[in-house]
């Protein structure tokens, strides 16, 4: 996370008297800026401020920081201004790639936000699970979800996307519920196709890491399309957050194994390794690390 918007986070938090006054004059969720202010406390291993349920007070320590923390950030918009107008505006046309399910999930809000900020520039963004050889296909920036393999491209970590197991209660009508990964070997499972190795999902406990080897399944390389087939009772899935969270409030999913923990997945922003990228690349980069809280949860 950038400690700049982690000190304008901290400052308006002060100024303002409450996360949610920051989150409101800085345009992202209460809990961004809750985070935030918690890395900044880890880093400085001191408490800023201390939390009641009525109200938020500033410690002694924070007030120390904010004087010099202002002057950072003026600092910081000062040469950011000087740069800018140096920058040649953005133009020509931005060829980039994300997945497929994040993509519906995510992009569009902030591709509307690029496209009235950057009006000279074209946008050509192919949503779609394959990963995309960058150089042959002429695109200057890529989402990827997942652990990436060695590579001359540049990555730049924008946050992690958290899993989780579940089915509906329909499909245990029938069934025993799972009590550990190795009950998954006598269930129908909907397995991600494009992770490797496919039939294997891995869970962690107090006891260790458990390794489920998938004996029925099927196998899809759409998230949204494996939501589907367990909303129509097909079997035991693992995914994204984004996916699942609705059906789990509305009592549609529920929570498989819940006491063993899936690893989260990082997403990054990857592109060609060079000495310089376009302007319509940094600039959509930059949007990127600026909405990065959006894509937690």
């Amino acid at each position: 996370m950038d400690r700049i918007d982690c000190l304008r986070a901290f400052v308006r938090t002060l100024e303002g008297g409450s996360f949610s006054a920051a989150a409101k004059e800085l345009g992202i969720g209460q809990p961004a800026v809750s985070k935030r202010i918690a890395l900044l406390e880890r880093e400085f291993g001191t408490r800023l401020f201390l939390r009641t349920t009525r109200k938020l007070r500033p410690t002694p320590e924070a007030h120390r920081v904010y004087d010099l923390a202002r002057q950072t950030l003026g600092s910081f918009d000062l040469a950011r201004a000087s740069v800018d107008e140096a920058l040649p505006r953005p133009t020509g046309t931005l060829r980039m790639s994300a997945p497929s399910s994040f993509g519906r999930r995510y992009m569009m809000p902030i591709v509307a936000e690029y496209a009235k900020a950057y009006p000279g520039v074209h946008l050509d963004i192919r949503f779609t699970e394959r990963i995309v050889n960058l150089v042959e296909e002429g695109l200057e920036l890529a989402l990827r979800i997942g652990n990436l393999e060695a590579s001359t491209l540049v990555a730049r970590r924008l946050g992690a996307v958290r899993r989780l197991l579940v089915a509906t209660p329909a499909y245990f009508k029938t069934r025993p519920v799972p009590r550990t990964p190795d009950d998954l070997a006598t269930h129908q499972c909907v397995a991600y196709s494009r992770l490797s190795p496919a039939n294997e999902w891995t869970f962690e406990s107090e006891h260790g890491r458990h390794v489920a080897v998938l004996q029925k399944s099927i196998f899809l390389d759409d998230s949204d399309a494996m939501l589907e087939a367990v909303m129509q009772d097909l079997g035991i899935a693992i995914l994204p957050h984004w996916n699942a969270a609705a059906g789990i409030r509305s009592g549609r999913l529920v929570s498989v194994l819940p006491e063993y923990s899936i690893a989260s997945l990082p997403l990054h922003a990857v592109y060609p390794e060079m000495n310089w990228m376009t302007p319509r690349a940094r600039s959509f980069l930059d949007l990127l690390i600026k909405r990065a809280d959006r894509f937690s949860g």
